[in-house]
């Protein structure tokens, strides 16, 4: 399917968004999610499901002093 990545278009096999990160080696636990201009609480990512042309935004969170 075709996805749209942080801007970037990506054509990507994944159901939903637990499994597009998998398939990006991002840990869930440490990233935000935009899916379409709607923020993804983290524990709806196994059942939210992810349709050709969505848009997402993943930012990863840095931590640091």
């Amino acid at each position: 399917m075709k996805l749209v990545i942080n801007g970037q278009e990506k054509e990507l096999e994944c159901g939903n968004i637990s499994e597009l990160l998998s398939g990006l080696n991002l840990n869930k636990n440490t990233v935000a999610i935009e899916l379409n201009k709607n923020i993804v609480h983290r524990q709806k990512f196994d059942n939210t499901q992810l349709k050709d042309n969505d848009k997402l935004e993943i930012v990863k969170v840095v931590g640091g002093g």
